[in-house]
């Protein structure tokens, strides 16, 4: 006579099935538990310190430096130039 692996047990399967579950739960809810606390990541973000303030660009004066501009394209430059001041 062969044996045949024995059948896996309902109530085994049931309480190993169980006990995963309430494991699974239990860190979730851990999980969710820390995630308000003040240690967390998310609130350290928010009491950050910037250390640099906002600086100040200057760019230098383009106009002045333009070579002699033709009459055919003055408008041009001037729309661009004013499209720079703006920017």
């Amino acid at each position: 006579m062969s044996r045949a692996l024995p059948k896996y047990n309902k109530r085994r399967v049931t309480l190993i099935g169980g006990a995963a579950a309430v494991a699974l739960t239990g860190a979730v809810i851990a999980g969710t538990a820390l995630a308000g606390e003040p240690g967390s990541s998310k609130s350290s973000a928010t009491n950050a310190r910037t250390l640099a303030g906002p600086g100040t660009i200057s760019c230098p004066d383009v106009a002045s430096q333009l070579p002699a501009i033709p009459a055919s394209a003055q408008a041009e430059v001037d729309r661009n130039l004013t499209q720079l001041q703006t920017q």
